[in-house]
């Protein structure tokens, strides 16, 4: 353990962590800013929508470009988000979210969004921005997998905190 820990801090992992956290949150700040705090769910939503469809699809799309899947991703998220108000509204009552509760939970949504476009662009060239081991906090199995429960676990919390 202390031996991970050295490595950690002494590789410069630890600052570029740091940094990568910072970018995410100013991210998820604009996120909620764009979206709307009373919005988050359905852009949640329509984060799992859209990456289904391409995991569905991703042999057919990933034959025009290896950057297609990537803009049909994104492409299907802004879409959904747009023509959500008439398919997917999630009716919440009460005020809403606490800014605290929006803020991680926007935190959560960027993290997923990231984690889902860098698999989706190829590790050469995220390698050119960050490290392999920022990476691996992003694409490694383990991570997607933390990243997609992690938005639903938190709203699992605090729906039960409420109650």
């Amino acid at each position: 353990m202390g031996n991970m820990l050295a490595k950690f801090t002494s590789s410069g992992l630890a600052a570029e962590l740091s940094a990568i956290a910072a970018l995410l949150l100013v991210i998820s700040l604009a996120f909620w800013v764009v979206i709307g705090r009373f919005r988050l769910h359905n852009a949640l939503i329509n984060i799992y929508i859209s990456f289904a469809i391409m995991q569905a699809a991703m042999g057919e799309v990933a034959d025009f470009g290896k950057y297609m899947p990537l803009v049909v991703f994104l492409t299907l998220v802004v879409f959904l988000t747009i023509i959500d108000s008439s398919l997917f509204e999630i009716h919440l009552s009460g005020s809403g979210l606490s800014i605290w509760q929006v803020v991680v939970l926007s935190f959560l949504e960027a993290g997923l969004l990231a984690s889902i476009v860098f698999t989706f662009l190829p590790e050469k060239q995220i390698l050119k921005y960050i490290s392999i081991g920022s990476l691996d906090y992003f694409t490694s199995p383990l991570a997607i997998i933390l990243w997609m429960v992690s938005p639903l676990l938190f709203l699992i919390l605090i729906s039960r905190r409420g109650k």
